[in-house]
């Protein structure tokens, strides 16, 4: 059994959401949040900030995984929007623009981590991991209470 379905039989799946306007990017974080072996089965997806924030109202997510890159501006706006429309949702920033200007407003707008591209399932786990801690310490993840966890990882 590999650490990440240890994991994945200790607590409840993930419900993941992965929000990129290009599908092809899409279908390849589909893999890596597989391979992190937390997630549900069900990974849900979206292209566009509109499409994320109705996802987020037909039932919810525990993770939304953001490209920033929509452009780069509308990719800080879904942050906004995504907060808004669920603060107890962690949100991971995952994206190869990474310039600090772009990590501290991605922060400032509600991002619980960033993680530089290319993500590895090892990286992504690792988050996902600390997220479950906050959980089992009792940790808001509530926008005034969540840990700051804006990561540089490769």
């Amino acid at each position: 059994m590999t650490t990440g379905e240890a994991l994945a039989t200790s607590s409840a799946p993930l419900r993941v959401l992965i929000v990129d306007n290009r599908s092809d990017r899409r279908e390849l974080m589909r893999h890596v949040v597989a391979a992190t072996g937390l997630a549900a089965p069900e990974i849900a997806e979206a292209s566009t900030a509109a499409e994320a924030t109705a996802r987020l109202d037909d039932g919810g997510c525990d993770v939304v995984l953001v490209e920033i890159q929509l452009p780069v501006d509308v990719g800080l706006e879904t942050i906004a929007a995504l907060r808004s429309q669920s603060p107890h949702a962690r949100i991971v920033v995952c994206s190869f623009h990474g310039d600090e200007a772009t990590k501290a407003q991605a922060r400032a707008d509600g991002a619980d981590a960033y993680l530089d591209k290319p993500v590895s399932s090892r990286s992504l786990q690792e988050v996902l991991r600390s997220f479950d801690a906050d959980s089992e310490r009792g940790e808001s993840t509530a926008r005034g209470g969540r840990t700051d966890r804006l990561e540089h990882q490769r």
